[in-house]
């Protein structure tokens, strides 16, 4: 099959900060490591500014919570620029959904194999970010930035 041409180009991908720790297990039994992945908690937002480029920032904490797991500790922070492509027509609706979601998709995708080769020579092989489910981030993200502009009201009236 021959592909077309998406409307929207990635321009660039930067690391914005990147923390990496290996935790040594405490136990002195072996510990299959890559069950104690799933159970890792991770801690993801972004945050989405469009102006002449479409500008994507994820930042995600890996097993840095109050229950620190053996393995890996990552905090990091990407950031995707994407533009439209001028010469492709595209309807407003399109171009508001792939402002949406496709391009936090693709800086997902590029945080995963950002995380995947920093593992890779790590003391335990590679770390997979999983797969999430995007829309319901995307509903977090709404329902939290909703909650925010509330409570700014309500300081503002008083």
């Amino acid at each position: 099959m021959k592909p077309i041409a998406s409307p929207l180009n990635i321009v660039d991908f930067a690391i914005m900060d990147l923390q990496f720790k290996f935790i040594p297990s405490k136990e002195n039994v072996e510990v299959d490591i890559r069950n104690i992945f799933i159970d890792y908690e991770i801690d993801i937002d972004f945050d989405i500014h469009n102006n002449d480029f479409i500008q994507v920032f994820i930042k995600t904490e890996i097993n840095r919570g109050k229950n620190v797991l053996p393995g890996y500790s990552i905090a990091a922070e990407i950031a995707c620029i994407f533009e439209f492509n001028k010469d492709m027509e595209i309807s407003k609706e399109s171009k508001s959904s792939i402002e949406g979601f496709s391009t936090i998709y693709i800086a997902l995708n590029s945080l995963r194999g950002f995380i995947s080769q920093v593992t890779a020579n790590a003391p335990l092989g590679r770390y997979i970010f999983p797969s999430i489910d995007l829309n319901d981030l995307v509903d977090k993200k709404k329902k939290n930035l909703s909650k925010n502009v509330n409570k700014k009201r309500a300081v503002n009236k008083k």
